[in-house]
C-alpha cells in the first residue's frame, strides 16, 4: 500500500521527535551522572527541552493534518464537480437574488413539531 506523502511527513516528524527525547534523555542523564550532587540546572533544562520537543512535534502535525484535510476536501469538491452534483445546482441559479429568502420557507419544513404533552419552560 503506498502512502502519501504527508504521511510520510508524519512519520519523519515522529522519528526526528524520538531521536530528539532520546538525545535528550541521554544528555540529562549523562550530566547528572558527572556530577558530584543532583544538579537542578540538568534536570531544569530537561524538562524545558522535552517541554520544547513536544510542542514543536504537536505543531508541525497539526500544521500536516491540516494540509491533509485541506487536500482531501479539495479532491472531494474536484469530484463533486465532475460528477455535476453541486455545481450542476448552482448553474440553474447563478443569480443569487433569484433564490427564495428564508423567510418564505414555511415553519413547519424548517423545524421538527414539538410534542404537545411536554412543556419546554419550567414551572414555579
Amino acid at each position: 500500500m503506498r502512502a502519501s506523502a504527508m504521511i510520510w511527513i508524519q512519520r519523519l516528524v515522529a522519528v526526528v521527535f524520538l531521536a530528539g527525547l532520546a538525545a535528550l534523555v541521554v544528555a540529562v542523564v549523562l550530566l547528572i551522572r558527572q556530577a558530584e550532587g543532583v544538579p537542578p540546572m540538568p534536570i531544569f533544562a530537561g524538562l524545558l527541552g522535552a517541554a520544547v520537543l513536544i510542542l514543536l512535534a504537536g505543531a508541525s502535525l497539526a500544521l500536516i493534518s491540516i494540509a491533509g484535510s485541506a487536500r482531501r476536501s479539495a479532491d472531494a469538491l474536484q469530484r463533486m464537480a465532475r460528477a455535476g452534483g453541486f455545481v450542476a445546482g448552482l448553474a440553474d441559479n447563478a443569480d443569487p437574488d433569484s433564490q427564495p429568502a428564508t423567510s418564505d420557507i414555511t415553519e413547519d419544513a424548517m423545524r421538527p413539531t414539538r410534542p404537545q404533552g411536554k412543556k419546554l419552560v419550567a414551572t414555579r
